[in-house]
């Protein structure tokens, strides 16, 4: 698990770092500069020349840092302080004072064509403002020039929190980031203006992560062997739970299949599939492992069908209409285990307009939702482009534990407290099928007994871990749901 800073979160670890922990500034700021130029090095050859844009803050401290050290190694380095040097932070005019010192080159109007490398050193993560002026043209010289861009910390120009474009950022290559990572770099647009990041410890005490508690965080695959739920050799079918996935209607077949068959993937031990009875001939053909229940017109009571399952996924392909309207009511009225509702689901539950009080989303805490925007826009009663702007502040609105995944390319897991941010997938994804395919593999781990919020969060980041091993070898164009799912047995450990 690795932690997501915002602007603030970035700033207040350097403070408490600081000011709790005793760590001087100025060594702080050298051990970033030596993973800057460490990076830099890694990645390109002396022969290339180097030239270094600095703001007036400590970023730009990094960046003159770095360049006297790659200096020391040989590279041929040169720095341009587009502000002219004035009105520059104590740390830059300790940093500027010890590179005049050791003979390193300012320049005060470069022909950047002249530069293969270029080391963005303009702003930092506090930038909270829209660029102009000066910053601003060169920021666009920058972009134009067709030399390689190392950030510094951030793309000049990108807000750390939102991912934002504040009025023109830089498009990096490469950007170099500190202890944690941005937020604003894993979040649209401001993820394609940073290029490869790489993420460097310089030495922030580990205390002073642990005292800040930043508020959104993302798996690794380093994380599925302690998160995955465990198979053990003394066991039986009922050992991995069992899953009722109610989905499908008298026009939709495939949302039933991808469901179940993704929960079966995920390792649970029994699944029950309620459709129309329309699928039922594809559905046993297709996923014989399946228990089934099949209904024609009228719906009857499915009480013993709910109380025999540990968990419950309901609305892929249900419809709106009465028949999804009916398995809907019944199945709102659980309150002793997980029940995840996806897709028609919760359109029907917006048709009500009951479940959303003042901007919260008042579901008890064992429902988990999986809406992508316009289902949620449907929901809240909120204009899709609000909610992007707004992001991961209408993630947030779950209110009494029940468990939101709002899914875009950048999907957010919360349960009002907590926020999971996914990093795995890819445009492979945007494709009918998909969502009820990560319903499956939620329904799955909720099943075997996983805590809500972190089946939710496991099964987005599994979902896109699929999707991933998919474009290896294969063009993300051409993915299908049901290939999604066997490559589940690719990447589960």
């Amino acid at each position: 698990m690795k932690y997501l800073l915002n602007a603030k979160e970035a700033g207040d670890l350097d403070r408490i770092s600081i000011r709790e922990y005793l760590m001087p500034s100025l060594v702080l700021m050298e051990r970033a500069s030596l993973a800057l130029a460490e990076k830099i090095r890694e990645n390109f050859e002396k022969t290339e020349k180097i030239l270094v844009l600095c703001g007036t803050g400590n970023n730009a401290g990094d960046g003159v840092a770095a360049g006297r050290i790659l200096s020391e190694w040989g590279y041929q380095v040169s720095l341009f302080l587009i502000g002219g040097g004035e009105k520059v932070s104590k740390e830059l005019e300790r940093q500027i004072a010890i590179a005049k010192k050791t003979g390193l080159s300012f320049v005060t109007a470069p022909e950047l064509s002249g530069y293969p490398v270029l080391i963005d050193a303009i702003f930092g993560i506090g930038l909270s403002r829209e660029v102009g002026g000066v910053y601003q043209t060169w920021i666009q010289k920058m972009n134009e020039s067709g030399s390689k861009i190392v950030s510094v910390d951030i793309p000049s120009g990108v807000s750390a929190t939102t991912g934002e474009i504040l009025g023109t950022a830089v498009k990096a290559d490469i950007t170099v980031t500190f202890g944690e990572n941005k937020l604003g770099m894993v979040l649209y647009p401001g993820y394609l203006q940073a290029g490869k990041v790489f993420v460097c410890d310089i030495g922030f005490p580990k205390e002073a992560l642990e005292a800040l508690k930043p508020g959104v965080f993302h798996y690794e695959p380093s994380d599925l062997e302690t998160l995955f739920p465990k198979r053990v050799p003394y066991s039986n079918k009922g050992t991995y739970g069992k899953l009722l996935v109610i989905a499908g209607s008298e026009s939709i077949s495939g949302a039933a299949l991808f469901a179940a068959k993704a929960a079966y993937r995920t390792g649970c031990g029994l699944v029950k599939i309620i459709s129309h009875e329309n699928n039922r001939t594809m559905l046993q053909t297709k996923l014989p492992e399946a228990l089934f229940s099949f209904y024609t017109e009228e719906i009857p009571d499915r009480k013993d069908d709910l109380n025999w399952a540990d968990a419950v996924v309901i609305g892929p392909g249900i419809g709106t209409g009465e028949q999804g309207k009916t398995l809907m009511s019944q199945v709102m009225r659980v309150q002793d285990k997980p029940v995840l509702i996806d897709a028609d689901g919760i359109n029907l539950l917006a048709a009500e307009k009951s479940w959303v009080k003042n901007g919260m989303l008042t579901l008890p805490d064992n429902f988990i939702l999986t809406p992508h925007l316009k289902e949620f826009s449907r929901l809240m009663d909120i204009p899709v482009p609000e909610i992007q702007a707004e992001f991961m502040n209408y993630a947030m609105c779950p209110k009494n534990g029940a468990v939101l995944v709002l899914k875009d390319a950048r999907t957010f897991v919360s349960d009002g407290k907590k926020v999971y941010l996914n990093t795995s997938g890819n445009h492979a994804l945007a494709k009918g099928g998909s969502g009820d395919v990560l319903s499956g593999i939620i329904g799955g781990l909720l099943a075997r007994g996983m805590e809500d919020f972190t089946a939710a969060a496991l099964g987005v980041y599994l979902h896109g871990l699929a999707a991933e091993e998919y474009i290896k070898e294969k063009s993300s164009s051409s993915m299908l749901a049901t290939e999604l799912v066997d490559l589940l047995a690719e990447v589960l450990p």
